[in-house]
């Protein structure tokens, strides 16, 4: 009896210092209040209304040390452990457009308890759309140039100036946004063409408003920074929904964010598109038309792989047959195609997913990429049992890919029916066409060059001019003083003949051996192709050589 007693005493004295103390916390606050000119609240018994509550999210609410309390009609009331905080400021100017919104401090301990009410909230969208909007297109060269003061950048917040960030991207045809930590600004860059441009250093100040709505856009988690992140965002730009892949990286001086415009021009790309030679075309125009086998395109990450195959798969689409793809993501979304995303959380791979959706009676498979055996191994059997297979692989060249089948374990005699043809690829920058002038090079560079075209194959039937012209582009206003505007592939195809065959069923044949059969079959290589290119004016002979190497 006596032990029941004294822990009720214990328990009783406890509760009346946590009282104590937060009384006194509280007249600390509200004593800071007055000095900052602020109303105060004690929202510890305070009647809370949950949809207004649900106004925030759990997640900014935490961020921002900030909850919305009371509200009626236009009446919005905040309460905020730092009035300050820029994220609340931000969104304070948001609600300001549509409420007279009036500024209360609280305690911390009055703010944790009302953050507790969260998950009772059922959220309807009471905030304004947690989304970007550009709705009309601005000259963002000249808005680049203003905001290259740091006077000008503070002019506006985290939520403005990520609309001009989206829209520059767009503007100058950006595939990825880079947002990069230095110790002392925060650096915009840009992938235009393939390559990245330097093109804003931001105030030091801007870094935590402008990765902190990025999160909230893509649902990523605020009070996370010391672990990478993915999520999603959906811009809109001049109406239409432009969706971004958003990753985050901890890094010496904050989080660095990259995000992956996820455009829809791969989804109307005709093969005629894509830059292959006469002779190419032929070859892969022939391997499309059959019901069965399996094509594969190499190249590094980046080089228009993924984008290839969504040019075959809509040479292919028809009423007629079923289409089913595998993805890691899905980046396009292609009409009439039934379209498969890697889960790693449900463990849902290339090999699991490929064989489930072998069990739904397609005609034609995609498979992102092979990674592993099993995959490997299930597209070749799929291809020999009737199916059109089109995949992907990290090879440097068309040669060199099929020795790598058969290190992951392929048997050759698989390999050798199963395999239609493989192409290797890689993106070069074109011309601006309007500044695009006559080139001379070094007598060095010269006589690569001729030795080089004077190892086409003569069944290629490739014409090559009396006299070599090579062009550059020196930059104009049109292609934004980059030279270039635009990409196009080059290309090397190699198809697998019975001569290609021999060599794969003939024990430990090497790369060298796969590509000298495939050249005297009329293959051309990538830096030839990239060479003829040159010759028309399409890219320039520095863009092949840093592409595709010297040959």
């Amino acid at each position: 009896m006596s032990n029941k007693f004294l822990a009720s005493s214990t328990h009783e004295l406890q509760q009346s210092l946590e009282d104590l103390n937060r009384k006194m916390q509280e007249q600390e606050i509200q004593a800071k209040a007055a000095t900052l000119g602020l109303p105060y609240v004690d929202l510890h018994n305070f009647p809370i209304d949950l949809s207004v509550l649900g106004i925030f999210t759990e997640e900014e609410a935490a961020e921002m040390g900030a909850v919305p309390f009371y509200k009626e009609m236009n009446d919005l009331r905040l309460g905020a452990v730092d009035p300050r905080h820029p994220l609340l400021q931000e969104k304070i100017a948001e609600l300001s457009k549509k409420n007279k919104v009036t500024l209360y401090l609280v305690s911390p301990k009055s703010l944790a308890q009302t953050l507790k009410f969260f998950s009772k909230v059922l959220r309807p969208k009471l905030a304004t759309e947690e989304t970007v909007k550009i709705e009309r297109d601005e000259n963002y060269t000249e808005l680049f140039r203003a905001l290259s003061a740091e006077e000008e950048q503070k002019k506006h917040n985290a939520s403005v100036l990520l609309g001009y960030i989206f829209g520059a991207a767009m503007y100058y045809k950006s595939s990825d946004i880079h947002l990069e930590p230095e110790e002392h600004f925060f650096k915009l860059r840009f992938r235009v063409d393939g390559v990245l441009q330097d093109m804003l250093h931001l105030s030091k100040d801007l870094q935590r408003g402008i990765v902190t709505r990025i999160k909230i856009l893509s649902k990523l988690k605020l009070n996370v920074d010391n672990v990478p992140q993915d999520g999603r965002i959906t811009f809109y730009y001049l109406g239409k929904p432009i969706d971004v892949r958003v990753s985050s990286l901890p890094s010496a001086y904050g989080e660095e964010v990259v995000m992956r415009l996820l455009g829809t021009g791969a989804t109307t790309l005709k093969l005629k598109d894509l830059g292959f030679s006469a002779q190419a075309m032929e070859v892969v125009e022939r391997q499309l038309q059959k019901p069965n086998g399996m094509v594969i395109t190499t190249g590094p990450t980046g080089s228009g792989k993924t984008t290839s195959l969504y040019a075959f798969l809509n040479e292919i689409n028809d009423s007629k047959v079923k289409i089913i793809t595998l993805e890691d993501p899905v980046e396009y979304k292609l009409p009439g195609i039934v379209q498969t995303p890697i889960d790693h959380n449900v463990d849902f791979d290339f090999a699991k997913g490929l064989r489930a959706i072998l069990r739904q009676d397609p005609d034609i498979v995609m498979v992102g990429e092979i990674r592993d055996q099993e995959t490997a191994e299930v597209a070749m059997q799929a291809a020999l049992t009737g199916h059109l297979v089109f995949s992907t692989l990290h090879t440097n060249d068309a040669a060199g890919a099929i020795p790598r089948l058969l290190n992951m374990g392929i048997k050759p005699f698989v390999a050798a029916p199963a395999l239609s043809a493989v192409l290797a690829q890689r993106l070069v920058r074109r011309l601006c066409q309007n500044c695009k002038k006559p080139a001379a090079l070094s007598p060095t560079v010269m006589e690569k060059i001729t030795y080089l075209l004077k190892q086409l194959p003569k069944s290629s039937a490739a014409a090559l001019p009396k006299e070599l012209q090579f062009f550059h582009s020196t930059g104009c206003e049109q292609c934004h003083n980059l030279g270039y505007q635009g990409r196009i592939g080059i290309y090397e195809v190699l198809e697998n003949t019975e001569a290609i065959q021999a060599l794969i069923l003939k024990d430990n044949s090497s790369m060298a051996e796969f590509k000298k059969v495939a050249v005297s079959q009329g293959m051309i290589t990538m830096v030839q192709d990239g060479l003829l290119k040159a010759l028309q004016g399409i890219t320039d002979v520095e863009e092949v050589f840093r592409v595709a190497g010297e040959g």
